[in-house]
């Protein structure tokens, strides 16, 4: 049975900007920075430069947890660009209740992870007005 988790976040950031934030890996380790995301390994399945980018993620010795995170990108009216997440769990053999735990965990994780990334963009920003 498949599983998913989907947030989003409008950030303030050109979308070029954000791309890069997700593209680059160790700009994606800035944001992305914890435990559970530190302990997987990385296979980028697809990108769509400055449109999507999709991973395939797991822990080492736990190839079976693999699951698979998409995230889109689109330009906002105004300025601005909308981050869509969606990380898709591939759960072997679990009951309804832990599918039910790890949904509510991977939710929580992706909205911690997605202010990190608001952060990590602004940051950026703030950084490339005062060089200039």
């Amino acid at each position: 049975m498949d599983e998913q988790v989907t947030r989003s976040v409008d950030l303030d950031a050109p979308l070029e900007d954000v791309w890069q934030a997700v593209a680059d890996p160790a700009e994606r380790a800035q944001w992305l920075d914890d435990e559970d995301a530190r302990s997987r390994h990385v296979r980028v399945d697809d990108a769509a430069p400055g449109e999507r980018l999709v991973w395939t993620w797991w822990r080492p010795g736990d190839e079976g947890d693999a699951s698979t995170v998409s995230v889109v990108l689109a330009p906002l009216d105004g300025g601005g660009t909308r981050l869509v997440v969606t990380e898709r769990l591939t759960p072997l053999s679990a009951s309804p209740v832990t599918l039910s735990a790890a949904r509510a965990r991977i939710r929580a994780l992706w909205a911690a992870r997605l202010v990190g990334l608001d952060a990590h963009v602004c940051v950026g920003a703030a950084a490339r007005v005062a060089v200039a």
